[in-house]
């Protein structure tokens, strides 16, 4: 029996979400070990994606996508703003973490909040859009932070030394710059009651066309539910979705 048509085309879909994260192709066993599908249904559904020319079969084996992609993804590129690109990240990253989601820009020494998906648990973050934050404090503001050179660093801080919101917050320049290395290594910003007290945050910083961090996207949850594994689990959300903004931003 052939599978309902809703389940290949989702099935279909994906395949095509996942070759857009790798530009130098993948092998079908790759693609059915990543998605979990039987070879035989792989193959059946590269084939048919084959036939309608989204995707190309390499010399040596690997499937990329074709510019047919690129055309049917630039006639809504044509249409998008780059809010609707942020908060449609945002709500799939959200959807499999139902934990409360922020979008912020870069204000001097703060983050600007400009954008919130809230939590339907009952214990979440108590927040709102047009808040500003310190960016020594939140996982978005250090994600920024991470950006920066330490000279940067130094100098943004070389009047006024980083402040205390809670027992946790670091204040010394030299402790945050340690790390920051250590966000730059790893790819991802992390902050644990240091902005209120009970409330843990994991951040990433997202570049615009030119290279520059230019918004952040944050989860932040309980600090009971931000154990060390929830938090990479949240950092893998929140780094799939910056692939994705800056690929989109970079043909805005």
């Amino acid at each position: 029996m052939p599978e309902p048509a809703n389940r290949t085309l989702q099935r279909g879909l994906s395949i095509l979400e996942l070759l857009s994260e790798h530009p130098d192709g993948l092998e079908l066993h790759d693609i059915a070990s990543v998605l979990a599908l039987p070879k035989s249904s792989s193959h059946n559904l590269m084939q048919t994606l084959l036939a309608a020319r989204y995707v190309r079969l390499t010399p040596a084996g690997r499937y990329q996508l074709t510019l047919k992609t690129f055309e049917v993804g630039a006639a809504v590129v044509q249409h998008t703003d780059v809010t609707q690109v942020l908060r449609q990240y945002m709500q799939q990253a959200f959807a499999e973490c139902n934990e409360t989601m922020h979008c912020g820009v870069l204000s001097g020494r703060e983050v600007l909040y400009i954008d919130k998906i809230e939590s339907t648990q009952s214990i979440r973050m108590a927040s709102h859009v047009g808040i500003r934050m310190p960016l020594h404090a939140t996982a978005m503001g250090k994600a920024f932070l991470a950006e920066m050179t330490d000279d940067e660093v130094r100098a943004l801080y070389a009047e006024q030394p980083p402040h205390a919101l809670t027992c946790r917050t670091i204040t010394h320049v030299d402790e945050l710059l340690a790390q920051l290395h250590d966000i730059r290594e790893r790819g991802w910003a992390m902050e644990d009651q240091e902005n209120a007290d009970n409330v843990s945050c994991v951040g990433v910083a997202i570049a615009d066309r030119d290279g520059r961090p230019a918004y952040a996207l944050s989860i932040s949850a309980p600090s009971f539910r931000m154990t060390e594994e929830s938090a990479e689990a949240c950092a893998t959300l929140l780094l799939r979705a910056k692939r994705r903004i800056q690929r989109v931003l970079r043909a805005l």
